[in-house]
């Protein structure tokens, strides 16, 4: 059976939002005409509760740089913060004025607050806009505002593992490691070149890293950063309390340590995440303690001998953990800047930055989205200085279909497949399209590995344990961190390549002694599975041996057919406007996940992929959860719609549709 759970707030007559909040400005700064793009563009995004903020990029009109007090003298850079500083300004100055004499005297109205979010706005250097929290009074000013060109929801994300129950099979992560160099060998020294990460530095874009479990260390992990927005009552978990951190000690350690509600409560909702990825991607550990079978003996990440730079982009909202792709593009700015910095001192490069999260489904390349653009150009401008963007494709099972920002047409992204590679094939939670670039190893649910965890509080002070803790993981976010790692281990064998180079040794189809290629997907699609040793000697020009001893190749297997469906989410009635479109497998290898996406969905149809004309009548059914913010927190209510194919949610007044959760098992 398949199901889709679709999570709404619950309409309520939307405020302030057509009309500049029902004032009339009179500032030179504002139109007295609203540009109806931002009006409508407003409406769709406007919270129902006016106290309720909602985060935005606001893109402006590069066009009209000479009405924000910018000179034609000026860099294009010089340009672009002027016009972000105009509209900070005109933003803060015109709110209030604009508000009708009820408003003023409206609380949930109130712009008290609007000093600080102005403060705390990300102005990005990738393009001309300002990503800032803001209610919706705040919201209703901005078609008026002079070079507001439009407004785009800054969508949530999170992070991309799964959790599997206690009975699944561990493998030791060496096992893992070897088989993602030749299967036999792993850090192999070619001619007199190292693949250990020597001298390269990994940034890890996630929770913060636990510098002090043993697997790392203090050595390895290098002073990071912090972007954190807590947006809507959350709240920021950089040290020093703000939005943004770059400069404190701990900056970029594990986001346990600032959770409000104490470290467990950070264990539990998922701050071990970034020191999982950066241990996959880089730890080294002689004697780790022995808790079980699959941790014992020396354990080393992809690339031992590299570095660690960590950056958190999470924040803490309720008692869960998300991230947004404000904060991540503020993160990855700073690691440009930062591997510029680096490279212009002699440092040691950061040559890959990992990004385990993401959201959404897009078929295609998300380009010509406004923010997909922004990432483009924040990629490019990262690329530049010798950085490739390594990231997860998602864990929603779609077959045609990948996360933001792996959709980003410049990022390197990966998919994952089980403990083997072709025998094993993808994993059953993987996302996979033909922008995919790369598979490695992720597991599943007959399978995992395990890698460095935070402990809970009181096993600190336990002599036999302190900061040593691990745990089970899978998911296209350990995939991708091995990539990561990957990336510092061939740039350690040859320091002086070039970003084109290290990305064809790590993603052709040129054949090999110990390459290994997955046929997935229909149509079927061939993809590189992460074999180190063979991008290595691609990356050196050397001829490959044939290892000794080595296992013979794993057979290519053709994979099985899967019953998959064909879900459309359209914006109108009768499905038309659409929205998106993804593929699921359903039955016994579907899964559940949920995807954040902001819109506006009008109707639903499910049917089979190779005809769109034979609904899958009996395999699906709908149930819609609407959601409000009220006096005693989140309320919801529940409507449960029987038609298999096409449900119409018109009836609930075309809601915005903050999640969609689907259930294909």
């Amino acid at each position: 059976m398949l199901h889709l759970k679709l999570r709404t707030f619950t309409p309520i007559f939307l405020l302030c939002i057509l009309a500049g909040c029902g004032g009339g400005g009179t500032s030179a700064n504002l139109s007295d005409t609203p540009n109806p793009i931002v009006a409508a563009q407003v409406a769709n995004i406007t919270p129902a509760n006016t106290g309720e903020t909602v985060s935005v990029f606001v893109a402006l009109d590069s066009s009209d740089a000479a009405a924000a007090g910018a000179s034609t003298t000026q860099s294009p850079e010089e340009q672009r913060a002027a016009q972000q500083a105009y509209f900070l300004k005109t933003l803060e100055e015109n709110v209030t004025p604009s508000l009708t004499a009820a408003e003023r005297n409206n609380a949930t109205c109130s712009s008290s607050s609007l000093a600080t979010r102005v403060n705390e706005a990300h102005t990005p250097k990738s393009g001309s806009a300002v990503r800032i929290d803001l209610n919706a009074c705040e919201l209703g000013l901005l078609s008026k505002i002079k070079g507001v060109a439009g407004v785009y929801a800054d969508i949530p994300m999170s992070t991309q593992d799964s959790q599997w129950s206690s009975n699944v099979r561990k493998e030791n992560i060496v096992a893992t490691i070897n088989r993602s160099f030749d299967g036999v060998t792993a850090q192999p020294t070619i001619g007199t070149a190292k693949t250990d990460g020597t001298g390269q530095v990994i940034a890890i874009m996630d929770t913060g890293v636990e510098e002090r479990h043993p697997a790392l260390g203090s050595s390895k992990v290098l002073p990071g950063a912090c972007f954190s927005t807590g947006n809507n009552g959350g709240n920021s978990l950089c040290p020093n309390g703000k939005s943004t951190d770059t400069s404190s000690a701990t900056a970029g350690r594990s986001c346990a340590d600032t959770w409000k509600g104490g470290r467990d409560a950070g264990v539990t909702a998922g701050c071990s995440h970034g020191t999982a990825m950066a241990a996959a991607a880089s730890m080294s550990y002689g004697n780790p303690r022995p808790i079980s079978n699959d941790i014992q003996g020396a354990v080393k990440g992809i690339a031992p001998a590299a570095k660690i730079l960590p950056v958190n982009v999470f924040s803490q909202n309720g008692n869960g953990l998300t991230s947004s792709m404000g904060d991540l593009l503020a993160g990855v700015e700073w690691v440009t800047s930062e591997a510029q910095r680096r490279r212009n001192n002699k440092l040691a490069p950061i040559v890959a930055m990992n990004v385990s999260l993401g959201s959404g489904s897009y078929t295609a390349a998300c380009d010509n989205d406004y923010v997909g653009g922004l990432f483009k150009t924040a990629f490019a401008n990262l690329r530049a200085q010798g950085v490739l963007p390594i990231v997860a494709t998602g864990n929603a099972g779609l077959k045609n279909a990948i996360a933001f920002p792996a959709c980003v047409s410049n990022a390197v992204s990966v998919s994952a497949t089980k403990l083997l590679h072709q025998t094993g094939g993808l994993a059953s939670y993987a996302n996979i399209s033909r922008q995919t670039k790369i598979l490695a190893i992720g597991g599943d649910l007959l399978g995992s590995y395990a890698l460095p965890a935070l402990c809970p509080s009181s096993w600190l002070t336990n002599p036999s344990i302190g900061y040593d803790c691990w745990e089970k993981v899978a998911g296209t976010s350990p995939a991708t961190a091995l990539v990561s790692g990957g990336v510092a281990a061939l740039y350690s064998a040859k320091p002086t390549a070039t970003v084109a180079e290290i990305e064809t040794a790590l993603t052709s189809k040129k054949a090999s002694a110990t390459a290994v290629f997955v046929t997935v997907g229909s149509p079927a699609v061939t993809l590189p599975a992460l074999r180190l040793t063979a991008s290595a000697y691609r990356l050196l020009n050397a001829i490959e041996p044939i290892t000794p001893g080595a296992p013979a190749p794993e057979p290519a297997v053709e994979p099985p057919p899967v019953p998959l469906a064909k879900i459309c989410l359209y914006s109108g009635l009768n499905y038309t406007n659409e929205i998106t479109c993804f593929e699921k497998e359903y039955g016994q290898n579907g899964s559940y996940t949920a995807i954040p996406f902001e819109s506006k969905v009008g109707s639903i149809q499910i049917t089979d992929p190779n005809n769109n004309n034979v609904s899958l009548t009996g395999k699906a059914s709908v149930e819609i959860i609407a959601y409000a913010i009220g006096a005693g927190g989140l309320l919801s209510a529940t409507v449960t719609a029987s038609t298999p194919d096409a449900t119409r949610l018109t009836g609930r007044d075309n809601p915005i549709i903050r999640i969609v959760s689907i259930d294909t098992r």
